[in-house]
């Protein structure tokens, strides 16, 4: 008793195996390039977090020890940087600085004159803008002194 029967035209023929890698290999390229976007939205994200998280920081300095910091943006290709200084205090300034952690990422732009002002717990309004080729957000700092981070294309990030 036979369990299999062959026959000659059994199995796929080489058009319908070429068939099948083409629409492999479109649906392969297509997924690929959708993860290499999410990665780099996600890259930029990241990147304006760790600014949120920088500048508050600063404002909680400012604030606990009464200084007026100011911002200053250095928005050059190679690699973009946010330097922070104090007002002179007993005739000592005190500065610092952050720079996008992903390589990919930069500081785009940075608009008005962002300061905090301890003493007072306010600020002077302004933003920052990270970004690559993809995507951008934006950094915001508040008159209150609050810090909040958004995409660029969001129309409640103005």
């Amino acid at each position: 008793m036979r369990l299999f029967s062959y026959s000659p035209h059994a199995g796929f023929t080489l058009l319908e195996v070429l068939v099948v890698l083409v629409i492999t290999t479109i649906l392969t390229s297509l997924g690929s390039q959708a993860l290499t976007q999410w990665q780099y939205r996600q890259q930029v994200k990241a990147t304006a977090s760790d600014l949120t998280h920088f500048l508050n920081r600063l404002r909680q300095q400012a604030n606990r020890y009464h200084l007026t910091i100011s911002f200053n943006a250095s928005l050059n290709d190679e690699r973009s940087i946010v330097k922070a200084t104090s007002e002179p205090r007993a005739g000592r300034t005190e500065q610092w600085g952050w720079q996008p952690s992903e390589p990919k990422v930069a500081l785009l732009a940075m608009v008005g004159e962002p300061r905090f002002f301890g003493k007072h717990g306010t600020a002077w309004p302004g933003s920052f803008e990270v970004g690559n080729h993809v995507t951008r957000w934006r950094v915001i700092i508040s008159t209150y002194g609050r810090v909040r981070y958004c995409e660029s294309l969001d129309k409640r990030c103005h």
